[in-house]
C-alpha cells in the first residue's frame, strides 16, 4: 500500500473542500425571469381665475392684476409660464384693446389641492375709443405647469 505524504494529503484535502464548496454554492443558486407593471395617474387641468382687477385703466396706462391658479392634482406642480392675453370685443370697444404680457418662470410650487397667486401686467391701447370707458375686460390666459414631485 502506498503511503500518502502530508503534503499530498493537504493538497487533496483542499481540493476536496473546493469541490464540496462548489456543490454547495450550486445547490443554493437560482435565477428567474418575468416582469412587473405599474400605472400612472391622469393629470387634471388647473384653473386660472382673477384674484383682483388691479387699478382702473385709461388709454396708454398699465396695471398689475393677480390671477389665482388652482392645482386639483394630488401632487405638487410648478407654473412654467402664463400666456399673453388679449381682450375680446366688449360693449363696442374693439378686441385687443387691452393686452397682457406673458409671464415666464413665475416663482413657487403649488401644493396638491392648493393654489398659487401670480402677478400679470395689462396695458390699454393708447388709441382706445370712448366705447372702452367703464368696461370690464376679460383676458383669456393659459398656464403651462409641470409636476414638481
Amino acid at each position: 500500500m502506498r503511503k500518502i505524504s502530508k503534503r499530498s494529503a493537504v493538497v487533496l484535502g483542499a481540493a476536496g473542500a473546493v469541490v464540496v464548496a462548489g456543490v454547495a454554492y450550486a445547490a443554493w443558486t437560482s435565477g428567474g425571469a418575468g416582469s412587473g407593471s405599474v400605472t400612472s395617474k391622469t393629470a387634471v387641468d388647473s384653473v386660472i381665475s382673477s384674484s383682483d382687477q388691479g387699478t382702473a385703466l385709461y388709454p396708454g396706462a398699465s396695471t398689475t392684476f393677480k390671477v389665482k391658479i388652482t392645482n386639483p392634482n394630488d401632487y405638487p406642480v410648478v407654473v412654467n409660464s402664463i400666456s399673453a392675453g388679449s381682450s375680446n370685443e366688449v360693449g363696442g370697444c374693439a378686441a385687443a384693446t387691452v393686452t397682457s404680457a406673458a409671464v415666464a418662470n413665475p416663482a413657487g410650487t403649488i401644493a396638491p389641492g392648493g393654489e398659487g397667486v401670480y402677478s400679470v401686467t395689462a396695458t390699454m391701447a393708447k388709441d382706445a375709443s370712448d366705447a372702452c370707458k367703464s368696461q370690464v375686460f376679460t383676458l383669456p390666459l393659459t398656464a403651462t405647469l409641470s409636476s414638481n414631485a
